[in-house]
């Protein structure tokens, strides 16, 4: 891949996705540049719905993201650097950049005018990205996919996934996007409405607390990792290795969303992703 552009994604993925820009950082140095565009290429999509004024102004951009990876081919400069550098890195691996047409829709979901109804609803969601994900990862890193092994990773990815979630609901709600499920507002008598207006309440924090119970108990049901016969998809699944930390930090009884940062200072992510690196295990 040409360098500039490996370094452009690493340069958005510093700014807009720290967790994943470390990763990269640990990957095998023959998967980093793939792994870079493509992380580059998914925190983008998440940040769609979140930076323009409305709606169908995200749709255009979803839809120009659909068509130049349709039309994309090995000779082509997309005109559009982190496009290119999926361009790159993907076919000279033998893999198709029209495959994460799957997963630009799944992240078009965000757009939606109509929230999650359930809280199934919404671990469904996440489960359905991190099962594309870990199918990514496995053809980065040119292994089998192992069906349990898949079913371990895909339900740790799935809990970082809704974890994560959490942690953007000020910005999704700065954008008029609800992201917690309607069972669990009704529940605890939390007016979307109020939510909208970012203003911490007793009724948002038990809303977010049983969202993050559920996510512990998809944690402890997955049980841990052991990569000692697939260490080169260590480096992809470090971010979901944080979990645990953000649950921590998200479910302390003083936490406000709208007022405390969810952020772990990054020497403490380094520590952790090194201490999986060197035991490889989550």
């Amino acid at each position: 891949m040409n360098q500039d552009r490996f370094q452009y994604c690493l340069n958005q993925l510093k700014r807009f996705d720290h967790d994943r820009y470390l990763a990269v950082l640990l990957a095998p140095t023959e998967d980093r540049e793939a792994l870079a565009a493509y992380f580059a290429f998914d925190a983008e999509m998440m940040r769609i719905p979140t930076t323009v004024s409305e709606p169908m102004l995200a749709d255009i951009r979803f839809q120009w993201w659909r068509e130049t990876l349709e039309a994309m081919s090995p000779s082509q400069d997309p005109g559009h650097e982190i496009a290119a550098a999926l361009s790159n890195s993907f076919f000279d691996r033998g893999l198709a950049p029209r495959d994460l047409l799957t997963l630009i829709d799944l992240r078009a979901r965000d757009l939606a005018e109509e929230p999650f109804h359930t809280m199934e609803d919404l671990v469904r969601y996440h489960n359905e990205i991190a099962h594309h994900q870990v199918s990514l990862f496995a053809d980065i890193a040119g292994k089998s996919r192992d069906g349990q092994m898949r079913t371990l990773l895909t339900q740790h990815l799935t809990t970082y996934g809704i974890v994560n979630q959490l942690r953007r609901l000020p910005h999704d709600v700065a954008s008029s996007q609800l992201c917690l499920p309607l069972d669990v507002l009704g529940e605890h008598d939390l007016d979307p409405h109020d939510l909208f207006q970012g203003t911490h309440s007793a009724a948002l924090k038990r809303a977010v607390d049983q969202v993050l119970v559920q996510a512990q108990a998809l944690l402890l049901e997955a049980g841990n990792i052991h990569f000692r016969n697939i260490t080169e998809l260590i480096a992809p699944m470090l971010p979901a290795g944080l979990t645990p930390l953000y649950i921590k930090k998200l479910s302390a009884p003083d936490f406000d969303l709208f007022r405390h940062s969810s952020e772990i200072p990054a020497f403490r992510r380094q520590l952790r992703y090194l201490r999986i690196t060197w035991t490889k295990k989550i």
